[in-house]
């Protein structure tokens, strides 16, 4: 039995294929002419439906399908013409009906009571963190030259850019105010409080120009996997059921201090200056409030073990999703020191 069909028969999401097929040769150029201004009906619906077979291809197995898809999910997400995001949006919609029939199984799920269930999530997200990767380790345990330090910092801002954006999708999910309100705090910390100099994308800037990082993303050359990163984390946060949503932002900032933490003693090591290593700093100790505030919000909703369920399909989901594209990035690093030898 193949590796793909192994995954598929326990529920796993097949993230890497054994055998890889071809996409579909004109769904990308299907999209392009539905995306166009003026565009009819017929041209959106025939960009749909090739771009939901290749969709059904990638995650059944195929690599090039899968690679494609992605890449397609990531033009529907990126801003674009004005005119044309209803469209994306519907689009982007369409291809997460189909992921949802992707989701992890959890065969031997039960429903907890909320404080038993918090230990089960915490417990996952312990077991699963990105701290114990090998990647992690050989940066913030070892002594990495400046290149792999570079490399980590550049894709680390491609990640974390847009965060505030992410917090502002959920927040409409929400109809009560005291449940968007959550994310409304957050993002004003996000968006510097009363000093749009002090915003955490700008304290990052400041980190990435000390490297001589770009801060403008060729998204287009993204490997696949840190496309798939990047989709999924939308995908989440646009979701109807705000369960995969509240499960993807509560992983990331549970163990934002930590993360973050690592990153500072590293540049401290660094001796890099206090300007760049602000958002590091600041991110190191303020996060563990968010979190709090995100998890008694949760707590509102966890009762019920379809939300339960959803929210560790979710999670699973991110970390399956995170391991794949983490240990691409540590074969490139690792790739890039065998070239430099």
């Amino acid at each position: 039995m193949s590796k793909v069909h192994k995954e598929q028969e326990t529920g796993g999401m097949a993230l890497h294929a054994v055998q890889a097929g071809t996409p579909t040769q004109d769904a990308a150029g299907l999209l392009a002419a539905a995306l166009k201004p003026g565009a009819d009906y017929s041209q959106v619906v025939n960009a749909v439906e090739a771009v939901l077979q290749c969709t059904q291809r990638g995650l059944a197995g195929d690599a090039a399908s899968y690679a494609q898809y992605q890449s397609l999910l990531l033009e529907l997400h990126l801003p674009g013409e004005p005119r044309t995001e209803p469209t994306r949006r519907w689009m982007a919609s369409q291809i997460y009906l189909v992921e949802d029939k992707f989701a992890p199984e959890l065969p031997n799920f039960t429903a907890l009571p909320v404080d038993q269930f918090r230990e089960r999530v915490d417990a996952e997200i312990a077991a699963r963190t990105r701290v114990k990767h090998p990647m992690s380790v050989h940066l913030f345990e070892g002594t990495p030259p400046l290149r792999d330090v570079r490399f980590f910092l550049q894709h680390h801002w491609t990640r974390s850019y847009n965060f505030y954006s992410l917090l502002a999708e959920l927040a409409f999910r929400f109809e009560a105010i005291e449940d968007a309100s959550v994310f409304y705090r957050n993002l004003y910390g996000e968006a510097g409080a009363e000093s749009p100099d002090r915003s955490h994308p700008a304290l990052l800037a400041h980190l990435m120009t000390y490297f001589d990082i770009p801060l403008s993303i060729d998204f287009a050359r993204l490997d696949p996997l840190e496309k798939a990163y990047l989709n999924n984390r939308i995908r989440c946060v646009r979701h109807t059921d705000v369960a995969w949503g509240l499960a993807l932002l509560y992983a990331v900032e549970s163990v934002s201090c930590v993360n973050h933490r690592r990153i500072y003693e590293l540049l401290q090591r660094l001796d890099v200056p206090a300007e760049p290593s602000e958002f590091h700093r600041l991110h190191g100790t303020q996060d563990e409030i968010d979190t709090e505030e995100m998890w008694n919000l949760i707590a509102k909703l966890a009762p019920g073990e379809s939300f339960q369920r959803m929210f560790m399909q979710s999670l699973v989901r991110h970390f399956d999703i995170n391991k794949a594209y983490f240990d691409m990035l540590w074969q490139e690093m690792q790739g890039q020191a065998i070239q430099n030898a």
